[in-house]
């Protein structure tokens, strides 16, 4: 597919930590008036601030998340750096709560499947318990709120790029949501799902391929 296919690209990088979340929504307002549709790319660090950034869209406007998706750039300036591409457009094409319920619903013990990541647990131990998890069962989900959704994105591409894993893994579905805040329940703050299976392989598509190739043509 052609390089306009991929659309208009908003990406927030480790660099943008200090910027303000309504500054990136601005950029996605701008580029959905533009071309109706934009892909916005969180990399690294800069993931949460861009999931955010994306559900804060999504409740003040118009717009709908039709496709998500994680992966791994390289890059001479980046080495390997986690990647969380949304794609938004004002016509909805899918229904990810539903997605996500019924993944749920087909998993045989959710609270023992599912693994929690915060900034208490070393990449390292959350690696190992989702090893042990995967010795028993054939899916796992990842959850992760906050800054935390960083590191759960690169705990999913570990298992499922890294090689660790004794089984093939990929990643079957991945779910944006917001949920309250603990502290203050007027409050939400993003959170993902990550849902890994044994037997998949990461499977992206063209459109997908060609964004991320994108990414890491850029200097």
């Amino acid at each position: 597919m052609s390089k306009e296919f991929i659309g208009k690209i908003v990406t927030v990088e480790s660099s943008d930590a200090s910027v303000k979340t309504t500054d990136v929504v601005e950029k996605i307002m701008s580029g959905i008036m533009d071309a109706g549709e934009v892909n916005v790319v969180g990399i690294g660090d800069g993931i949460f601030l861009a999931c955010s950034a994306v559900n804060m869209a999504t409740e003040i406007a118009k717009v709908y998340l039709n496709d998500l998706f994680i992966g791994s750039l390289e890059t001479p300036a980046y080495a390997k750096i986690s990647a969380f591409s949304m794609l938004l457009g004002q016509n909805q094409l899918s229904d990810y709560l539903k997605l996500a319920e019924d993944e749920e619903k087909s998993m045989q013990d959710i609270e023992e499947q599912t693994i929690s990541v915060s900034r208490a647990s070393t990449i390292e131990r959350l690696l190992t318990i989702s090893l042990l998890r995967l010795a028993k069962f054939d899916e796992i989900r990842i959850v992760a709120a906050g800054g935390s959704i960083n590191d759960a994105v690169s705990l999913a591409l570990r298992l499922s790029e890294g090689q660790i894993s004794k089984d093939q893994l990929g990643t079957k579905l991945v779910q944006l949501y917001s949920i309250k805040m603990r502290n203050d329940p007027s409050k939400s703050i993003a959170a993902v799902s990550i849902f890994l299976h044994k037997g998949l392989s990461t499977i992206y598509s063209k459109r997908q391929r060609d964004l991320l190739k994108k990414l890491e043509g850029r200097s």
